[in-house]
């Protein structure tokens, strides 16, 4: 049995750790994960017989989970403020809470 520890720096969610062991769980020879959406590690036992590391890799890239491939991705960038190409010509924007769901809401609106 052999184990190995990869960065997987695209893994920052919950469901990003079951797709990664549903994804390797389908390998022959995979014996224990453990995936850590926080550290952005996983740890892989497996037999080197049946399966090696470099095929664990590449299970993991084409599932969308490249190992080793630097920080996770940014969504925005720090300081640039990109908005709505509408609110110019709106001017306002407004919402209104629908009546039904003020009165199902219950007493924790009181508060």
């Amino acid at each position: 049995m052999e184990k190995v520890i990869l960065e997987m720096p695209a893994v920052w969610s919950d469901h990003h750790v079951l797709a990664v062991r549903n994804v390797l769980l389908e390998l022959g020879g995979v014996e224990t994960i453990y995936a850590s959406s926080a550290w952005k590690y996983v740890m892989v036992e497996f037999d080197a017989a049946q399966v090696s590391q470099a095929d664990i890799e590449r299970c993991l890239a084409d599932a969308g989970y490249p190992v080793g491939e630097g920080a996770p991705p940014i969504l925005a960038q720090p300081g640039k403020v990109q908005r709505d190409p509408q609110w110019e010509i709106l001017g306002y924007r407004g919402t209104q809470t629908n009546r039904v769901d003020l009165e199902m809401s219950g007493e924790f609106r009181r508060y």
